[in-house]
């Protein structure tokens, strides 16, 4: 329903579900303010070794450069503990999980705890005013790599 927008911005709305359709050329901006005020941008494929781990927390850990992975048998707990450590490091977040779509179908349990520890880890962005947002690619979309992953043309 809103795509990327706002991604730069610390508000509540931070968990976005994105299909091609809601996607229009202005992301270029929102991220390039969101590099300059220090907000880390961190784009994660599923196809990329998400199907064949055990959890996803971590392939996702690694693409965040998290400290603890590999986790042992708590391993969204261990995540979100890593993500609040980054909230006192960085300017703000944002996650891309591309093909969503396939996560949600193979894994929908990964995909839910993902998003409880998200939110769980939250508010130690909000209440500092830094950007914090999730975002699910749910269709496939060779652009959305261009835009988030740093050195990558952008048209």
């Amino acid at each position: 329903m809103f795509g990327y927008s706002a991604i730069n911005l610390p508000m509540t709305r931070c968990v976005h579900f994105v299909k091609n359709r809601e996607i229009d050329g202005s992301e270029w901006h929102l991220v390039d303010a969101g590099v300059k005020e220090g907000v880390k941008f961190v784009y994660w494929n599923y196809l990329h070794g998400g199907s064949g781990s055990v959890t996803i927390a971590d392939p996702l850990a690694r693409a965040l450069e998290l400290t603890h992975t590999p986790y042992g048998r708590a391993p969204w707990i261990e995540f979100l503990d890593d993500l609040i450590t980054l909230a006192y490091r960085h300017g703000g977040l944002v996650i891309i999980v591309d093909r969503a779509d396939v996560l949600l179908r193979e894994r929908p349990d990964d995909l839910f705890n993902l998003i409880e520890a998200f939110l769980v880890q939250f508010h130690h962005w909000y209440d500092h005013e830094k950007p914090c947002h999730l975002c699910f690619q749910m269709e496939e979309n060779p652009s959305v790599r261009q835009l988030f992953v740093p050195n990558t043309n952008k048209v």
